[in-house]
């Protein structure tokens, strides 16, 4: 196996821990053990609990902008529109998980500065292009930015409903294209 793919199991190895124990089970050896490697292991590529956490969250933010690049490629601006608020909307098991591990990110960073700071630049980044397209789709806006954070914050406040059971996906989405529709016409 590749170095990068062994740094690779090690971070999912992570996510597993957090989906299936939850954040406060993540340590070397929990991690290890779902990555099935040793404790040495891990400490050759991170030197400490806190890297590998940080190192998990990154890689999820990195994978998430990825995704999004692949699935607006070629898209015009609505289309990007959507995909950029609508994605976080779980419609699969393994979304729902996925989701579910970012929350706990998100719930994380509350204590630890180095998290926030992380989750808080890719949201930023988020509003900022939400709002270069509510721009050129609704031109006559005042407010662009407002507009793009009013969208993701709906988007992220429907996905825990799903997240919760209290909505199904299906549901949520058309919540959210009925949101998009009102702010862009």
């Amino acid at each position: 196996m590749a170095s990068d793919d062994r740094r690779a199991a090690i971070i999912h190895a992570v996510w597993q821990v957090i989906a299936e124990r939850g954040m406060a089970a993540v340590s070397m050896r929990t991690v290890a053990a779902a990555a099935g490697v040793s404790v040495g292991r891990i400490q050759y590529w991170f030197a400490s609990k806190d890297e590998l956490v940080r190192a998990g969250l990154a890689a999820m933010l990195t994978g998430a902008a990825e995704q999004h690049a692949d699935a607006t490629a070629g898209a015009d601006d609505r289309e990007q529109l959507w995909q950029l608020v609508g994605h976080p909307i779980p419609r699969t098991a393994a979304e729902r998980a996925g989701v579910s591990v970012f929350h706990q990110y998100a719930a994380a960073a509350i204590h630890h500065p180095a998290l926030a700071a992380m989750l808080a630049d890719a949201k930023d980044g988020q509003e900022r292009a939400a709002a270069r397209l509510v721009t050129a789709i609704a031109p006559a806006l005042d407010d662009p930015l407002a507009a793009a954070r009013a969208l993701i914050a709906t988007a992220d406040g429907l996905t825990v409903r799903v997240l919760i059971g209290g909505l199904s996906a299906d549901d949520a989405e058309r919540a959210l294209r009925d949101a998009l529709h009102r702010l862009t016409g």
